[in-house]
């Protein structure tokens, strides 16, 4: 089967690397808003549990990130820490086999609802208490 020819309307990077004390953005979620743990809340990892697939590469279970504006306080994490677990969904997809034949696949994804978040946007900022901004006009 030709992967290359996979389309969709929200594609996804197929590897985001990620490193302790990388800025991200929590996205798609709102784990809980009582304890500022929102879509949209920007942290650090702090500490990345990895495993290795039978297929012989690393991949993060779990990210422990610092939300310095939250107010979660788990008895086994430093204040503002929170579990960071990967999200599952399937999609479908139509592929071509070797033969030119239409294949019907089935995918089911693993990834953590976090992304870079080195800078933000106009509208990701919006209703954001920044403590600086650098800002090119």
């Amino acid at each position: 089967m030709n992967f290359n020819n996979v389309k969709a309307s929200n594609p996804l990077p197929g590897l985001v690397p990620l490193y302790v004390g990388m800025p991200v953005i929590l996205r798609g979620r709102n784990i809980s808003t009582d304890l500022g743990i929102t879509n949209g809340s920007q942290g650090f990892v702090r500490q990345l549990l990895t495993e290795v697939s039978p297929f012989g590469l690393t991949h993060v279970k779990c990210a422990i990130v610092h939300f310095p504006t939250s107010k979660v306080h788990l008895s086994d994490l430093p204040r503002h820490h929170f579990p960071i677990l990967p999200v599952t969904w399937n999609f479908t997809t139509l592929l071509d086999d070797v033969q030119g034949c239409e294949v019907k696949l089935r995918i089911t994804r693993h990834q953590l609802p976090i992304q870079p978040a080195f800078a933000v946007t106009g509208h990701s900022a919006q209703g954001k208490t920044l403590p600086s901004v650098l800002v090119n006009l």
